[in-house]
């Protein structure tokens, strides 16, 4: 009888050790458009993700596919409106901005990483 019970707990050990080591997938890059500030500067920029992204693994379904999304973490440097940038995001729980102006609310996202952004064009 102690056989058995160890022989389970063996077994119990290493299924939570082999589920610790197994984790999410990191998702796709998606390309995206800077379009701006999301109700009016409070840190928020629309994002709106491409059409391209639909034989992609790991890519983004239903409203995240091809459309507008929010985030608060975009780093500085890709905040110009019209820029072109690929991302790595993840659907944040919380919700977005409220604007009182505005009655759609996007879906908020975290950027994970920017992979690669078109140079920005010059004025002149």
């Amino acid at each position: 009888m102690k056989n058995i019970i160890h022989v389970c707990f063996l077994f119990i050990c290493l299924s939570v050790i082999a589920g610790c080591a197994e984790s999410d997938p990191e998702p796709s890059c998606i390309q995206a458009e800077v379009i701006g500030p999301d109700c009016g500067g409070n840190g928020w920029y629309l994002l709106k993700l491409e059409n391209d992204v639909s034989g992609k693994s790991n890519s983004y379904i239903g409203q995240l596919q091809s459309g507008f999304v929010t985030t608060n973490n975009l780093p500085d440097e890709y905040k110009q409106p019209g820029r072109k940038i690929n991302v790595s995001v993840d659907l944040l729980e919380d919700d977005g901005p409220f604007c009182v102006a505005v009655y759609v609310m996007y879906p908020a996202v975290s950027v994970k990483k920017v992979c690669s952004a078109a140079p920005v064009k010059q004025e002149g």
